[in-house]
């Protein structure tokens, strides 16, 4: 992204937090950036597109930071998890997210609205795969109704106590949702009590993209499974295939041969090949 665009979407930005979304324009944004029409309509289509952006910008820094506490460390860490949630939470901050959230529902945009909606969905299903990762496979088919119920904990608890201004400590909040967690879930695969299918978010996402998200997500979950009963040097090359899997591009080549030196890696093997096939 060039320079002068990055600052067109730091200055609407700001306008969105302070005025609102509905109620910034176009010449608005014009007149805080020093831009001509013609050169703002080369970036964005329309104010929408340029909203969208904003987010997709947020998102993607979000998931930098994330990948950057996972960095090293075992899939199944469950502090990692506790920071990784944190990072969302601060970057919302960070951004004024609520701000920016209440501009699109003020204006009653059903585009905006759906791709918020997509948004909130991401999200879940982020935490639902995060879940997984976490606590093993036997969580799979409650792990949607777990990713709801911690999401949901943390997220009222967070508006509850600004509501009462009161200081919030975010990392006491999410520590007791993930003691909640913990404590629910050998109840829940003892009864086996699920209430949503585990698939359920995925009509919101394209095929290709669902196909593909189930291979990484297996191939996680098998590095996961691995590192539970791996010595010392065994884990560290998962972590490193761990780190790997979650580029943008992971290496195949780098991929198969650091899992052909771990021992018992047939199935590991064989879900790297069918994440590459």
């Amino acid at each position: 992204m060039n320079e002068r665009k990055r600052n067109v979407m730091e200055a609407a930005h700001a306008l969105f937090v302070e005025k609102g979304y509905a109620a910034t324009s176009i010449q608005d944004i014009l007149d805080q950036s020093g831009i001509s029409k013609g050169t703002f309509y080369n970036y964005f289509p329309s104010k929408n597109e340029l909203l969208m952006s904003i987010f997709e910008k947020i998102n993607l820094e979000t998931d930098q930071r994330r990948a950057h506490v996972i960095a090293g460390r075992p899939v199944h860490d469950k502090e990692a998890f506790i920071q990784q949630v944190k990072v969302k939470m601060e970057v919302s901050k960070e951004n004024n997210l609520f701000a920016l959230f209440q501009g699109v529902f003020i204006s009653e945009d059903e585009e905006l609205k759906k791709f918020i909606k997509q948004h909130h969905i991401s999200e879940l299903r982020w935490m639902q795969r995060r879940v997984i990762e976490v606590y093993g496979m036997r969580v799979y088919p409650y792990s949607i109704d777990l990713a709801v119920m911690m999401h949901g904990m943390i997220h009222h608890t967070v508006h509850f106590v600004m509501a009462i201004e009161a200081d919030v400590n975010v990392d006491q909040v999410i520590g007791y949702a993930m003691r909640r967690v913990d404590a629910a879930i050998e109840e829940i695969i003892h009864t086996n009590d699920a209430l949503l299918d585990p698939h359920v978010l995925e009509k919101w996402q394209p095929e290709e993209e669902r196909a593909r998200e189930r291979k990484k997500s297996r191939v996680l979950q098998e590095i996961g499974a691995m590192q539970r009963e791996a010595d010392e040097r065994s884990n560290e090359l998962l972590v490193f295939l761990q780190d790997e899997m979650r580029e943008e591009t992971p290496r195949r080549l780098v991929m198969e041969t650091v899992a052909g030196t771990i021992s018992n890696n047939e199935t590991l093997m064989l879900r790297i090949k069918e994440f590459f096939s």
